[in-house]
């Protein structure tokens, strides 16, 4: 079973302000019937205004998820309507600041520019930033789409050959020619998810092999 990372956005950022303003509620319902202040059935009256659009912020509590796995990204939306996107549709992922705190916020840019924006305070933000570094999708601390280590051979099963557009994946060698120029141009979650395609060796390993495409790309332009 493929191994799945789920946020939800309930937290009590999310829902402290609604309980706040309901708990108020039934208090100046009493100092109005006591007193009879005018002024309190305005505060009412806003109270039932906020209560509409408060709906949907309920049904995004209750509803959406973020999930992610090796396939891919499935965004569930508060209607409960799933959008399912593979790693190529992934242009990025990398650290945002939310409020004050600096690199808190993990954003993930999709081809269509739109961005899921996932605070450290959701639930199953800490996993997914985890599995987001284990499985070198994010730079760590900058904007860069794909964090690698300097000997990505140890914990890749398949080496890269550097000097050649045929590599070897176990029994099968394949031409992984346009995988490489796509790493060129900075596409890494796209060159992933085409290895993915081309080969049998899963997006976990599609992930590391890029890194060390990545990784031995920049030792050889630091050595010309």
């Amino acid at each position: 079973m493929d191994y799945r990372v789920i946020v939800t956005k309930r937290s009590i950022y999310n829902i402290l302000p609604w309980a706040i303003i309901y708990f108020l509620l039934p208090v100046c319902v009493f100092f109005d019937f006591k007193y009879d202040l005018n002024i309190l059935k305005w505060v009412l009256l806003a109270f039932t205004i906020y209560t509409i659009p408060s709906i949907y912020f309920v049904l995004v509590f209750v509803n959406e998820k973020i999930i992610a796995s090796s396939e891919g990204i499935i965004h569930i939306l508060p209607t409960k309507k799933e959008l399912v996107y593979r790693w190529g549709d992934v242009k990025k992922v990398y650290l945002g600041s939310c409020g004050q705190y600096a690199n808190s916020m993990l954003i993930i840019l999709l081809s269509d520019r739109k961005k899921l924006k996932i605070p450290f305070y959701l639930k199953g933000y800490d996993l997914l930033k985890e599995y987001m570094v284990d499985h070198g999708i994010l730079g760590m601390y900058s904007d860069s789409p794909l964090y690698y280590y300097t000997n990505m051979e140890k914990y890749s099963k398949y080496i890269y050959d550097k000097s050649s557009k045929i590599q070897s994946f176990g029994d099968s060698k394949v031409d992984i020619s346009d995988v490489m120029d796509t790493v060129a141009s900075g596409e890494y979650l796209l060159a992933s998810d085409i290895l993915n395609q081309k080969t049998n060796i899963g997006m976990d390993e599609a992930f590391l092999y890029v890194r060390q495409i990545k990784y031995k790309n920049e030792r050889k332009n630091k050595n010309q």
